[in-house]
């Protein structure tokens, strides 16, 4: 499971890669995980003029996903079964930029 963070002002955040061994996204589709208290200045729109510190992909195979959002495509039981997912900076908590609305 690879989570990509975008909320940098969250102290899971370690170089846009979430940290938490437990992520929950909410029936809103926002990230309940979020703890304020990280470094808060996102440079990744920058990453192709100047190299950023950007860590790899961190395919985690013990991360926990759950989801209450039980419009997303994803979600199975409270389980996001996408192979990994990016929280974006929108909103006070970040948003779950992965989530696709099941009809």
């Amino acid at each position: 499971m690879d989570v990509k963070c975008r909320k940098t002002s969250c102290i899971y955040n370690q170089a846009y890669n979430c940290a938490a061994n437990k992520v929950f996204i909410d029936k809103k589709s926002t990230c309940d995980t979020f703890c304020k208290g990280g470094a808060g200045e996102d440079k990744s729109r920058e990453m192709f003029e100047v190299a950023p510190e950007y860590a790899n992909s961190q395919h985690i195979k013990n991360k926990h996903l759950e989801c209450a959002c039980t419009q997303c495509l994803f979600n199975k039981e409270q389980k996001c079964q996408a192979n990994g997912i990016t929280v974006i900076d929108e909103g006070e908590d970040g948003a779950c930029a992965t989530f696709i609305y099941n009809e």
